[in-house]
């Protein structure tokens, strides 16, 4: 009775009811999803045509009116076949941008990943190694500049994670020393509402919190402290996602508001439009782009 006992104990503490809580790099997607936005100046037209079940090109022109961000073409070839993807990108410059994701096993998956540039030190390679558990996840990196990494996070409850991040930079460029960052992060999350706070051994401190009032309206809110210099950026933001497109606007205690309307034209064309507003500086910018599937 004992012995049966001790086991029924075992099994209940390795099988757990707990759901797994993703990678530690996404515990924050939420968030980004909002305040990261993809914003352009100019005019942006992009072509997506798939030649076979498995092969596809794509072609991206971007106009540019000048300043920091000149005029590019970019060619992209996308590869897919059962557990193998590789997508790359080439520009006319001369930067190549390539990536391989494998899923080796249900639970294992390798993603390998290259940028060649031109501009010295920007040439890197980074590799991934990815293990998901029954409610734990765990990632092993390495790649350019002596780094390597060491990332895992934990379901402690249904809908309470914690997780832990090592970075290690070896070699970084221009001469500085090497760098070593952990980070400690705690998350909640349900069907509405998703929290996550984040502390750094560099002193940094990030906090989000993002709820969803309707299935088609998000709110967002963010904030980033710097604890040695005192520094801090809060920001405010929203999704609208509806039948006749999305909207994204987000606001930041920096004096920098962004948004970003995306609609679809048909099943296989969609145009979108940006805008930034820097009120430190005074620039803004504006940008148009559509996209074309066949």
């Amino acid at each position: 009775m004992e012995g049966t006992a001790k086991l029924s104990f075992f099994e209940r503490l390795v099988s757990s009811n707990n759901p797994n809580p993703g990678k530690f790099e996404d515990i924050g997607a939420e968030a980004r999803k909002v305040f990261q936005i993809d914003t352009f100046e100019g005019i942006k037209a992009e072509y997506q045509r798939g030649l076979s079940n498995s092969f596809g090109v794509s072609h991206t022109i971007h106009l540019s009116p000048g300043g920091d961000s000149p005029s590019t073409y970019e060619f992209g070839a996308n590869y897919s076949q059962g557990k193998h993807l590789l997508v790359s990108r080439t520009a006319a410059s001369g930067d190549v941008q390539a990536q391989y994701l494998c899923s080796v096993t249900p639970n294992l998956s390798l993603k390998a990943q290259a940028q060649l540039t031109g501009t010295p030190h920007q040439s890197n390679a980074m590799c991934n190694l990815d293990y998901k558990g029954s409610d734990w996840y765990g990632s092993l990196k390495f790649g350019s500049f002596a780094q390597w990494g060491i990332s895992y996070l934990q379901s402690v409850s249904q809908n309470l994670s914690l997780g832990v991040d090592l970075t290690y930079l070896g070699r970084l460029p221009y001469g500085q020393p090497p760098m070593c960052v952990s980070t400690a992060a705690i998350r909640y999350a349900d069907d509405n509402v998703a929290g996550v706070f984040q502390y750094s051994s560099n002193q940094r401190v990030q906090a989000s919190y993002v709820r969803r009032i309707k299935d088609y309206a998000t709110f967002a809110t963010e904030l980033s402290v710097d604890l040695e210099s005192r520094e801090s950026v809060c920001g405010l933001g929203y999704e609208y996602t509806g039948p006749m497109g999305s909207l994204k606007t987000n606001i930041t205690t920096d004096k920098k508001i962004t948004t970003l309307l995306e609609k679809p034209l048909s099943e296989l064309s969609a145009v979108s439009c940006s805008a930034e507003l820097d009120q430190k500086t005074g620039q803004c910018k504006y940008g148009v782009g559509i996209q074309f599937l066949q």
